[in-house]
C-alpha cells in the first residue's frame, strides 16, 4: 500500500542541475550554504560533547595568552621593533584578556551552583545500587560528603564578594575562612578521586592478567574461536576504560598542586602563572578524555 504522504513528495535529489530553472534559482540562492556543508561525524561529535563542556580551557588559555603577549611586546620594544604606543596597546590587550578570563571564571561558578544536586543524587544511588568493591563504595561516599561541604562554603564566599553584590553580608575574615575551607574540601574530593581511580586501575590490571591466563589455558586445551572472540571484546572494553582512567588521573593529579596552593594563606608559590599552566593542562586533558569518552564506537562487523 502506498503511503499517502509519499504522493505529493518530491523525489530524492542528489543535485540541482536537473531541476527546472525556477526551482534551481531557489536552491542556488537559499540552499547555497547548506549544500556546501557535507554531513560530518566530527561535527556531530563536537556538538554532542560541547553541549556538556564548561569551557575551562578557554579561561586558563586566556590567562596564559595575556602575559605571553605582553612579554612578547616588551621584547620587541627593547629590540627596537615596536614603538612605545605598540607597547601600550599590548598592555591594554593584556588587561582585556585577563578581564575576559575573570568573567569566564565568574560565569562558570554561577553555572555550577546547581552541581550539589548531582552529588545528592549520587549519594542516594550509592546506597541503593552500591558498587561491588567496598573500597570503591566508601571512597565514593567520602567524595560525595566532601562536595556537600564544598558547595555551601564555596557559594557563601562567592556571594559575599564585592562583584556579587554582595548578596551575603559576611565579614572579610569569615569570607576568607569559607573560601579556604571550600578549597580544602574540594582538595579532599580530588585526592579521593585519584585514590578511587588508582584502585580501579589496579582492578583492571588484575582482570587483564586473569583474562590472559584463561585465554592461554583455553588455547592450549580447546582452541575455541567463539570464546576467543568474546575475550577479545572484553579486552577492548578493559583497554578503553584504562584509557579513560589515564585521562582522569592526569587531569586530577595536575589539578592537585593548584588546589593546595589556593588552600593555604599566601599560597605555596609566588608566580600565579603556575596556576594557569597547571589548570590549563588539567582542562585540556579533561577535554581530551571527555572527547574520547563521547565518541560513538564503530559498529561491530
Amino acid at each position: 500500500m502506498t503511503d499517502p504522504y509519499e504522493k505529493g513528495r518530491a523525489p530524492l535529489r542528489t543535485g540541482i542541475d536537473d531541476l527546472p530553472p525556477s526551482t534551481r534559482l531557489d536552491d542556488l540562492v537559499l540552499g547555497a550554504v547548506g549544500a556546501r556543508i557535507p554531513p560530518s561525524a566530527t561535527l556531530n561529535h563536537a556538538l554532542r560533547y560541547l553541549a556538556t563542556w564548561g569551557g575551562t580551557d578557554s579561561q586558563y588559555a586566556l590567562k596564559l595568552l595575556a602575559p605571553f603577549l605582553l612579554y612578547r611586546a616588551r621584547v620587541q620594544f627593547r629590540a627596537g621593533k615596536r614603538a612605545g604606543a605598540g607597547l601600550g596597546a599590548a598592555r591594554q590587550t593584556h588587561d582585556a584578556l585577563l578581564q575576559v578570563a575573570g568573567q569566564l571564571s565568574v560565569a562558570r561558578r554561577l553555572m555550577g551552583f546547581w552541581g550539589i544536586l548531582s552529588f545528592l543524587r549520587s549519594l542516594s544511588l550509592l546506597e541503593r545500587a552500591p558498587p561491588l568493591s567496598r573500597a570503591t563504595l566508601n571512597l565514593q561516599r567520602l567524595q560525595g560528603l566532601a562536595m556537600l561541604a564544598f558547595y555551601p562554603l564555596e557559594y557563601a564566599a562567592f556571594f559575599s564578594a564585592p562583584f556579587a553584590g554582595p548578596l551575603l553580608r559576611l565579614s572579610a575574615p569569615a569570607a576568607l575562612r569559607a573560601q579556604l575551607w571550600s578549597v580544602r574540601a574540594w582538595g579532599v574530593y580530588v585526592a579521593l578521586k585519584v585514590a578511587e581511580l588508582g584502585h580501579e586501575w589496579g582492578g583492571l590490571v588484575a582482570k587483564e592478567r586473569e583474562m590472559e591466563r584463561v585465554l592461554a589455558a583455553k588455547g592450549e586445551g580447546e582452541g575455541g574461536g567463539g570464546q576467543e572472540g568474546e575475550g577479545e571484546g572484553e579486552g577492548k572494553a578493559v583497554r578503553r576504560r584504562k584509557y579513560a582512567i589515564a585521562y582522569q588521573l592526569a587531569a586530577n593529579v595536575s589539578r592537585l598542586p593548584v588546589i593546595v596552593h589556593w588552600s593555604v594563606v599566601g599560597g605555596i608559590y609566588q608566580n600565579e602563572i603556575w596556576s594557569a599552566v597547571l589548570s590549563l593542562i588539567s582542562a585540556l586533558v579533561s577535554f581530551s578524555g571527555g572527547w574520547e569518552a563521547s565518541r560513538i564506537p564503530a559498529p561491530m562487523r
